[in-house]
């Protein structure tokens, strides 16, 4: 799905040169809001940005899945972020999974499409960032009604370092009931309590694997899921 560039002015110099990128992470399961989504997964993305912009793919694909699982199951997201102060971020982001609708192409009504399509804003306040995202097309719950809940979603993470080991206590907060997420829960709710960690492992003195793990908890639907996994940079 194409995406609608986010018109803003920006407030800071960026460089004027393309910089493209390409990483995938290796990770023992891809856990979301809350929620384990797969298994044993490699997480290619890649991309480039130009000035204030940023525009890349993510894709989660699984490579040991359940039994009861279809073995193709992945996932393809196309984010464009623009950064319009040094703290405001923009973006919207369009997430498409081959385990809902109709097929790639399938942008209809909520039951039938497979991409939805987020707008997201976050603010770095310093010493710690919130990010809302809201789905405003495409794949979405329903709220009590039975219609589009316009599903959002609230992030709030604080960044510290202790010795050479980056920490992140994050929390995650649905602020209104949608079917989106299985949790148990009638209305706003805090679904996801996590502090990851990372380091960079030296192998030489121009290069490093960075390395992380995560323990997240469920409080609303009472589950936990530690994750480990690690990062190579291609360019």
């Amino acid at each position: 799905m194409l995406l609608v560039a986010v018109s803003a002015v920006a407030q800071h110099k960026e460089p004027e040169k393309l910089q493209p990128y390409l990483t995938t992470d290796l990770t023992n399961i891809y856990i979301w809001r809350g929620q384990r989504l797969a298994g044993v997964s490699i997480q290619p993305v890649a991309g480039f940005k130009w000035r204030g912009l940023n525009l890349f793919a993510w894709g989660n694909a699984q490579l040991t899945p359940p039994a009861n699982e279809q073995p193709e199951k992945y996932e393809i997201d196309i984010v464009l972020q623009y950064q319009v102060t040094k703290n405001l971020t923009l973006g919207l982001k369009d997430v498409y999974t081959n385990a809902r609708g109709d097929g790639f192409f399938s942008f209809g009504s909520i039951g039938h499409a497979a991409h939805g399509v987020e707008a997201v804003v976050s603010y770095d306040w310093k010493y710690f960032v919130t990010e809302w995202s809201t789905t405003i097309l495409g794949h979405d719950g329903l709220n009590k009604r039975g219609e589009r809940s316009y599903s959002s979603y609230l992030v709030a993470s604080v960044p510290f370092r202790i010795s050479h080991v980056d920490f992140s206590a994050i929390v995650g907060v649905v602020p209104y009931y949608t079917s989106r997420y299985d949790d148990n829960s009638s209305g706003f709710h805090v679904n996801m309590l996590s502090l990851k960690a990372g380091y960079n492992i030296p192998l030489s003195q121009k290069f490093s694997l960075p390395v992380y793990t995560q323990f997240m908890v469920n409080p609303s639907s009472e589950e936990a899921y530690f994750q480990v996994g690690c990062k190579f940079k291609l360019f």
